[in-house]
């Protein structure tokens, strides 16, 4: 790395995609563009084709983040596999070394210039970080038409278009926005009403014995129920946590959990959700939130992880259970 051409490295952006390349390794594939490189002479061609001069090296210009991620990354696995082993968690131990395995093989795409000059260089690398943009899930999710729950998504937004805001573009709402949710949330909570997803979904949408118009009405449903359960300045995140993204998955999680467990249909499980309007404010210090509870910023934090929306919706689960609804 140059850093005449290049920037400093970001600690933190490096543990956000090292974090990212960790979770796909566990739910998914994961795709990145080409790293770009200058070779400064450096790569001559040969009979056999081109080759790197020994000795050499290439310069990165795009791509220092994902690269020193990915070194991390194997770094963190190898460790943890060492862990499991000196605990005798063989299986743990076998189940991460398949990861460092996959890792380690993962192909990288590379795009080499053989003879930028240093300005040259420079320019790219501006270029690269002003003009290149990424499209973003609120995007895709406005115009994507190959996934079931995006599709799912859309058609239900636009019924409900005139019961509350609907944010179309943007996936991550600010405590200004005035929107109660968006699509790219609104995707999430249905994949985990149907299936109890939480992640990334794999391979075609499953749900279950229902119609498509069935499912229509069930998403619906859902969604209608928060003009009920909701207050009326839902959207106000700064007073309540109904429009925090980790709520709003915990509830269809709910739902999720009420049929899987007690055999319950979907809309019948919805309609007991009114019992949770008398059993706590939604404001973000009411107790039923304290695993989320910041006593310092005096608001909800990490609410939309993994563990997080589950034990969130244990909590709803419990206060429905105290309210001694007869399951089948």
């Amino acid at each position: 790395m140059d850093p005449e051409v290049q920037r400093q490295l970001d600690p933190m952006r490096r543990v956000e995609i090292r974090q990212f390349i960790l979770d796909s390794l566990k739910t998914m594939n994961f795709y990145f563009s080409p790293f770009i490189f200058s070779a400064r002479g450096a790569i001559q061609q040969t009979e056999q084709g081109w080759e790197l001069k020994p000795g050499s090296k290439l310069y990165i210009l795009d791509g220092q983040h994902r690269n020193s991620a990915f070194s991390s990354a194997l770094s963190h696995l190898k460790s943890q596999k060492e862990t499991a082993e000196e605990a005798g968690k063989t299986e743990e131990a076998l189940k991460i070394q398949e990861y460092i395995k996959k890792l380690e093989a993962y192909p990288i795409a590379l795009q080499v210039y053989l003879d930028l000059s240093t300005q040259e260089e420079k320019q790219m690398f501006r270029d690269i970080n002003t003009e290149r943009k990424e499209a973003h899930i609120g995007l895709i999710m406005k115009y994507d038409h190959r996934d079931t729950y995006t599709e799912l998504t859309r058609k239900v937004a636009k019924q409900l278009e005139h019961y509350f805001e609907i944010e179309l573009e943007l996936s991550r709402l600010t405590y200004q926005n005035s929107a109660v949710t968006s699509l790219a949330i609104m995707r999430r909570c249905l994949l985990a009403l149907f299936e109890g997803i939480l992640t990334v979904k794999k391979g075609d949408a499953n749900f279950g014995n229902y119609t498509h118009e069935e499912v229509i009405d069930i998403s619906l449903a859902f969604f209608e129920s928060w003009l009920q359960l909701f207050p009326k300045q839902m959207a106000n995140r700064k007073k309540y946590v109904t429009g925090l993204t980790g709520i709003q998955v915990a509830l269809a999680y709910t739902i999720h959990e009420l049929n899987k467990k007690y055999s319950i249909p979907h809309l019948e499980a919805i309609h007991q959700l009114k019992e949770l309007k008398q059993s706590f404010t939604w404001q973000h210090d009411d107790p039923l939130f304290s695993h989320l509870y910041d006593s310092t910023s005096r608001k909800i934090v990490h609410h939309s992880s993994t563990t997080s929306i589950q034990r969130t919706a244990v909590k709803f689960l419990s206060i429905l259970n105290r309210e001694r609804i007869e399951y089948p």
